[in-house]
């Protein structure tokens, strides 16, 4: 069996949560079909600030093509297809490319992951600026196409799976698989002290990218929590260096982009993580599970996860209620490590724990794989 792997992140290092998300997706696959089983096509996506690559994109738009996708690159893996039985699409922008196989009479089986359900996430962005109304379309229809044409589709959560049904009215056909985020690499629990107590003030670390969920999150808490409680906030990613001109407070302290997080997670005393918007699942949450972190974020960002949230930390969903369990945890020191949410990361959310459910993706029979190809 042959399968090749269509992304847009990058699927060898880890550089944010999709690509986190990519990366795992991609080793779990060689993990069950071998290395040399698994091709990959890693689509450019940046756009140069020139006038021929702005008219290059805006025509890509006109006819559907999303996340790098181009007449040129639908051609070429047209032309590939059939020395493939699979072909997994890393994103759902990619379905007008699950559209042309099947016209074109690929007989292999498309397999697609939903990071989020797209549609309804921009249209989130969109309330903020309605001037990108427009490219919903493209991704409504791109969705659109990546639920009619694929053989299989793996979310990450039933509530991405639910949103799939009720938005594209899915075929009967249709099979899915919900598939929780997970990390490859296991924090050792016994590499670190078990017993230590957190610092008063503690540290509170919110990490995130510059993705408009985030920012709204972390500029809502310092606004209306931050001075109320008796914290060190830190906060990390590109969030980071997009707030640090914006919010000013003698509380912060703006670690920008750091390669590696893992000793500011676990000196960290607490996870902090009020998002209130976006889909799919939050990559930060796994991570502090998996360092067996104490979490401290809204009904969002534990959305797709199996926890018990008094013994993860604390669900808060406004302003008195983030004050409220903070100062309890200003009050005196808290033990740091939580073993329950470590053990749940190793039982349901650690790379082996899903690689489980990656296999029962190949259980159907392999599918001959087509020498048909049509010109778009």
């Amino acid at each position: 069996m042959k399968l090749l792997f269509i992304c847009s992140n990058n699927f060898k290092t880890v550089s944010g949560g999709g690509s986190q998300c990519t990366n795992r997706n991609y080793l779990s696959l060689c993990e069950i079909l071998g290395n040399d089983k698994v091709d990959v096509i890693q689509l450019d996506t940046p756009l140069e600030k020139n006038l021929n690559s702005i008219l290059s994109r805006f025509g890509n738009y006109t006819k559907g093509y999303n996340a790098g996708l181009t007449k040129k690159v639908i051609t070429t893996i047209l032309e590939e297809s059939s020395k493939y039985n699979y072909i997994f699409m890393d994103s759902s922008f990619y379905g007008i490319l699950c559209k042309y196989l099947k016209k074109n009479n690929y007989k292999g089986q498309i397999i697609c992951f939903f990071h989020n359900v797209e549609h309804k996430m921009y249209l989130q962005e969109v309330r903020a600026n309605p001037l990108k109304f427009w490219r919903s379309i493209i991704i409504y229809y791109n969705e659109k196409n990546a639920v009619k044409f694929s053989d299989q589709v793996i979310v990450l959560s039933e509530r991405d799976l639910m949103d799939l049904g009720q938005i594209y009215k899915k075929s009967p056909q249709f099979k899915t698989h919900v598939i929780p985020i997970s990390f490859k690499y296991s924090y050792p629990a016994g590499d670190i002290d078990l017993h230590e107590q957190s610092k008063l003030p503690p540290v509170f670390l919110f990490v995130g990218s510059e993705w408009f969920a985030n920012i709204h999150g972390i500029t809502w808490f310092v606004e209306e929590v931050l001075d109320h409680v008796d914290i060190k906030l830190q906060i990390a990613g590109g969030a980071s260096n997009v707030l640090k001109k914006k919010l000013i407070n003698s509380k912060i302290e703006y670690l920008g982009f750091v390669p590696d997080l893992s000793l500011n997670i676990i000196e960290a005393d607490f996870i902090l993580a009020p998002i209130f918007k976006g889909g799919g699942m939050k990559v930060k949450i796994c991570e502090a599970l998996m360092y067996g972190k104490n979490i401290i974020g809204t009904k969002e960002a534990f959305m797709g996860y199996d926890l018990d949230l008094d013994k993860t930390g604390a669900e808060c969903n406004n302003k008195s209620e983030f004050i409220n369990i903070i100062n309890e945890c200003s009050s005196s020191k808290k033990q740091k490590f939580n073993m329950y949410n470590r053990n749940r990361f190793l039982e349901t959310y650690s790379f082996a724990s899903t690689l489980e459910k990656f296999k029962s993706v190949f259980e159907r029979s392999e599918t001959p794989a087509s020498n048909v190809y049509t010109k778009i």
